[in-house]
């Protein structure tokens, strides 16, 4: 009898399995079918925004641009969202659960798409569409977003954002950045202050009466030297960096004023605080030694370190492997975004999809990974990871112990 019973459980597992597979092809096809209907609107699109550049909070015509396709598609599009000219927040459906793939679309001065906003474009388009499809035929209650966020490379819009409350009726976001690398999971990503400091000091003829001047270059350089030395007490997983954006205006003058820029990056937020205060100080002490005044001004929306969620990660990560991306799991990326913030809100995934196939020297933030950001292979990747994105958000519209899951593995509950 024992055994029978076991035969019967085997049995019954068995079919259950393959009741499941069947199931999960025929998702796969769907998800594959309507990206097909869609595909050259999205890839149209990201051509369109990667061949007019815009700058930070310039993006007038990429956001326009999504907003008219997604009107077309019947998502109900706020333009101006939350007082940003060129944010948009664009629904469709009702109640919850409400998914929301977010767009970045801004460029880099000189360089363009070096970042490959173009294809975040195209990935939160075509997540979306499917996603509306899937919730419309099969009669699936809750609402798909897409959100446009500007000025990422700038000053990180999506703070801006969460300020006034747009992800308060949120409860899962994701998006797919183009890397340089493999494709990969999101990871943990560094936190960021920006610094500009000032100086001020005194001028005098350098040459017949610099006993008379005060110089605020000798202070700036006081600061780098300070900062240098800083640098061998500092653990791995930190790092500050700056540049002189003011320096002086004639070498027989001596400069009254200096300013320098500084980055202060940690994977620890409580660190990236001590950091500000011990950075301070070393200006203070570079003030002192050269008898200048030195004044701090912190660049709005410092970014938070970014917690991945585990289980969405290895949603992702799977999914990639059925699709062919090879993909593998990374280190915490000492970069910095804005998504940080986001990962603070709600469960969230930030994944990277690789874009240079076999241009191995192209590196992101470059000329050369602006142009293979329009490259058909770039469009096929952005094509697979829309799938992934929709394939994650039909099983978190679907299976309540998914988004249990996923609610469990954010870490801010």
């Amino acid at each position: 009898m024992p055994c029978f019973t076991k035969k019967t459980n085997n049995t019954q597992q068995a079919l259950t399995k393959h009741k499941m597979d069947y199931e999960m092809e025929s998702l796969k096809e769907q998800i594959s079918h309507y990206y097909t209907e869609y595909r050259y609107q999205i890839e149209d699109v990201s051509n369109k925004i990667h061949s007019n550049p815009e700058l930070s909070e310039e993006e007038t015509f990429a956001c326009d641009t999504q907003c008219q396709l997604l009107e077309q598609w019947q998502f109900k599009v706020e333009r101006n969202y939350k007082g940003l000219d060129t944010a948009f927040n664009a629904t469709f459906g009702e109640g919850h659960p409400n998914v929301c793939i977010m767009s970045e679309y801004d460029a880099l001065p000189e360089i363009g798409h070096g970042c490959g906003h173009n294809l975040i474009t195209g990935v939160a388009l075509g997540t979306g569409i499917v996603l509306k499809k899937l919730l419309t035929e099969n009669s699936i209650p809750g609402r798909v977003t897409i959100m446009g966020t500007p000025a990422e490379e700038k000053r990180g819009c999506k703070i801006d954002l969460i300020k006034a409350g747009a992800l308060e009726d949120v409860d899962l976001v994701m998006m797919a950045h183009p890397s340089d690398d493999r494709t990969s999971q999101s990871t943990v990503t560094s936190g960021l202050m920006q610094y500009l400091v000032n100086f001020e000091g005194r001028t005098s003829h350098a040459a017949v009466a610099p006993e008379k001047g005060l110089n605020a270059l000798d202070a700036v350089r006081l600061l780098f030297n300070g900062v240098d030395a800083w640098r061998q007490q500092l653990p791995e997983s930190c790092r500050i960096h700056g540049i002189i954006l003011d320096g002086g205006k004639s070498p027989n003058i001596i400069p009254d004023t200096s300013q320098a820029d500084f980055y202060l990056r940690s994977f620890d937020m409580d660190y990236l605080l001590a950091m500000k205060k011990r950075f301070r100080n070393i200006a203070k002490g570079a003030a002192l030694m050269t008898d200048t005044r030195v004044n701090f001004e912190e660049v709005a929306n410092s970014y938070k370190p970014g917690k991945p969620n585990d289980v969405l990660n290895k949603a992702f990560i799977e999914l990639a492997k059925e699709f062919g991306m090879n993909p593998e799991w990374t280190e915490p990326f000492r970069g910095s975004s804005d998504f940080g913030d986001v990962t603070y809100e709600v469960p969230a995934m930030h994944a990277y999809f690789n874009i240079t196939d076999q241009y191995k020297d192209a590196v992101i933030h470059s000329k050369d990974f602006a142009q293979c950001a329009a490259s058909p292979f770039a469009y096929r990747q952005m094509g697979k990871t829309s799938r992934i994105l929709a394939q994650i958000g039909h099983t978190y519209f679907t299976k309540s112990e998914f988004r249990n899951s996923v609610k469990r593995s954010f870490p801010f509950v």
